[in-house]
C-alpha cells in the first residue's frame, strides 16, 4: 500500500506517537484499543500458563535465542572481509553543517563543541548549536563561545524539535547530527562522508558508538554491551542493508532526506529509529563507518539506565506499530522478511517469556497456598517446587551452554572488530552481562509492554 507524506506535519502518514513533546494524554480510541489488546494478551498467557509446562517454554525460548545467534553468525561469516578498506575520497568534498541540540548540558556541551571544531575536513563546515530552553546556565556561556551559530528555543521542545530547527538553518548539503554529550574522533567526518558515494541513494551514514571513559560497574557493563551491539551485530546488519536505527549520538544525513521525506518526527520518543525506518521504507540506504570512533556519555546509575532503556524499548514499540507494514513484506527484501521480524519480534517474545515465568511462579505459589488452607498434611513437595527445579543435564542445559558459547564468541569477535582488547577489568562486567543483566533487561521489557498495553504516558 502506498504511503503518503504529510508535509504540514513533517511525518509519513499518521504517526502512532502522541501529540506534543510532553505526551501527557491519549485520545480515547487508541487508549481503549491498547487496553483491550493488553487484557487479551494477558488472558491468553494465563490460560497457557496452566496448559504448557515452564520447561517447555524455556526450551522454546532457548531455541529461538540460539536461532538468532546462529543467523547473525552465518551472515557475518558470509559477509566478512578482513581486507575491507575505507572507500575512496569523493571527487568533490561536500560542505557539512554540524547540528548539536543542547538541553541543560553545561558539563558536556563544550567538550562536544571542542571535538567538533577539531574535526579534520577538506571542505567547509559550520557548527550550529540549538539550545532547547536550558535552565542550567549553559545558554549564557554558549553566547560567549566563538566559531558557532547559536539558536535558542524559549521553551524546551524536545531533541527532535531542536534538531529540526538546526537543520532548517543549515546551509550545506550534508548534515551531521551530534548529541551534546558525544565526542567524535578528529577523522570522523573525512572517513564517514566517503560512504555517501559508494552507491546511489545513500541517505545516511551511522557510526559504531562507544562508551566514553567508563568508571563504575554500570558504565563498564554498557561498555561491553556497546562493543557487542556496535560490533558484530551492527556490522552484520549494515552489510545486508538491515540497519533499523542509525544511533542518535552521531549520524550524517544528506539534507535532501529532510527535504524529500520530512524532518524528524517531533511526536516520537525514538526519533533516530523512526527516520531510519522511514528511509528504509522509501528505498534510501543507510551505511555504517567502522574506521573511526565516536564516544558518548552513558547513564551512571541503575535508575538512569532503566529510564533510558525504557524509553528506547517503548520507542521501538511505537515505531513497530507505525511501520508494521514492513514486517514480512517481501518488497523490502531481507529487511522486511528477516531483520524487522527478528528485531521487533524478539522484544515481544522476551516480554511473553518474562510474563510467563512470573505467572508460573504465581500459579505454583497459589497452588501451594490453596493446599495449605485445605489440608497441610496432604501437601506434595511437587506443589511447592518452583520452576528453578528444572536445572539438570538435559536439553535445557545444552541450549543454555550453546548460547553462552555463542555469547562469548560474539564478545570476542566484537572487540576484535572494534580493534579493542579484552582485559581483566572486563571479566566482572561480562559475568554480570551473562547472569544478571538479562534479568534487568527482561524487567525493562516487561515494564515497557505493560506501560504500552495499559496506555500509559510517554516520558523522555
Amino acid at each position: 500500500m502506498k504511503k503518503n507524506f504529510n508535509k504540514k506535519e513533517n511525518i509519513v502518514d499518521k504517526s502512532t506517537a502522541l501529540e506534543g513533546f510532553k505526551r501527557t494524554t491519549l485520545d480515547i480510541k487508541p487508549k481503549r484499543e491498547k487496553i483491550i489488546l493488553g487484557m487479551f494478551i494477558f488472558a491468553v498467557l494465563i490460560i497457557l500458563s496452566f496448559l504448557v509446562s515452564f520447561k517447555t517454554t524455556v526450551l522454546i525460548y532457548s531455541f529461538f535465542v540460539t536461532y538468532i545467534f546462529m543467523s547473525y553468525l552465518v551472515i557475518w561469516i558470509d559477509t566478512y572481509n578482513k581486507n575491507e578498506k575505507l572507500p575512496p575520497e569523493p571527487k568533490k568534498w561536500p560542505n557539512v553543517s554540524i547540528v548539536i541540540p543542547s538541553y541543560n548540558s553545561l558539563h558536556t556541551i563544550f567538550d562536544t563543541i571542542k571535538a567538533c571544531k577539531a574535526l579534520k575536513y577538506k571542505a567547509k563546515k559550520e557548527i550550529i548549536v540549538v539550545d532547547d530552553g536550558s535552565t542550567d546556565g549553559s545558554y549564557e556561556k554558549l553566547q560567549k563561545e566563538k566559531g558557532i551559530i547559536l539558536i535558542k528555543n524559549e521553551k524546551n521542545a524536545g531533541k527532535a524539535a531542536a534538531l529540526n530547527k538546526g537543520i532548517k538553518h543549515a546551509k550545506y548539503e550534508i548534515v551531521a547530527c551530534i548529541d551534546s554529550d558525544t565526542y567524535p574522533q578528529e577523522d570522523a567526518l573525512e572517513k564517514a562522508v566517503r560512504y555517501f558515494y559508494v552507491e546511489e541513494k545513500v541517505g545516511a551514514v551511522a557510526f559504531a558508538i562507544q562508551v566514553n571513559d567508563p568508571k563504575n560497574l554500570i558504565q563498564k557493563i554498557q561498555e561491553v554491551e556497546y562493543m557487542v551491539s556496535f560490533g558484530l551485530f551492527f556490522r552484520t546488519l549494515s552489510k545486508i542493508g538491515g540497519l533499523y536505527v542509525a544511533p542518535g549520538p552521531m549520524v550524517l544525513y544528506k539534507k535532501e532526506i529532510f527535504e524529500k521525506l520530512g524532518f524528524f518526527d517531533e511526536q516520537n520518543i525514538a526519533e533516530d529509529m523512526e527516520i531510519t525506518l522511514r528511509m528504509q521504507r522509501y528505498g534510501w540506504k543507510i551505511k555504517a563507518c567502522y574506521f573511526t570512533k565516536v564516544r558518548t556519555e552513558t547513564p551512571t546509575t541503575l535508575k538512569g539506565l532503566f529510564k533510558q532503556r525504557l524509553r528506547w524499548i517503548r520507542g521501538g514499540i511505537m515505531n513497530f506499530l507505525k511501520y508494521s507494514d514492513i514486517l514480512f513484506n517481501p518488497a523490502y527484501g531481507d529487511f522486511g522478511m528477516f531483520i524487522t521480524p527478528i528485531v521487533f519480534g524478539s522484544g515481544f517474545i522476551v516480554f511473553l517469556f518474562i510474563s510467563w515465568t512470573i505467572l508460573q511462579y504465581l500459579k505454583n505459589l497459589l497452588t501451594f497456598g490453596g493446599a495449605l488452607i485445605l489440608n497441610a498434611k496432604y501437601i506434595s513437595l511437587d506443589l511447592i517446587r518452583l520452576p528453578t527445579s528444572i536445572y539438570s543435564i538435559d536439553s535445557f542445559f545444552i541450549f543454555g551452554l550453546i548460547n553462552i558459547i555463542f555469547w562469548m564468541l560474539f564478545v570476542y569477535l566484537s572487540f576484535k572488530i572494534n580493534k579493542e582488547r579484552l582485559q581483566k577489568t572486563h571479566l566482572l562486567p561480562l559475568l554480570v552481562m551473562m547472569w544478571v543483566y538479562p534479568v534487568f533487561i527482561g524487567i525493562v521489557f516487561l515494564s515497557s509492554y505493560l506501560l504500552e498495553l495499559t496506555a500509559q504516558k510517554y516520558k523522555w
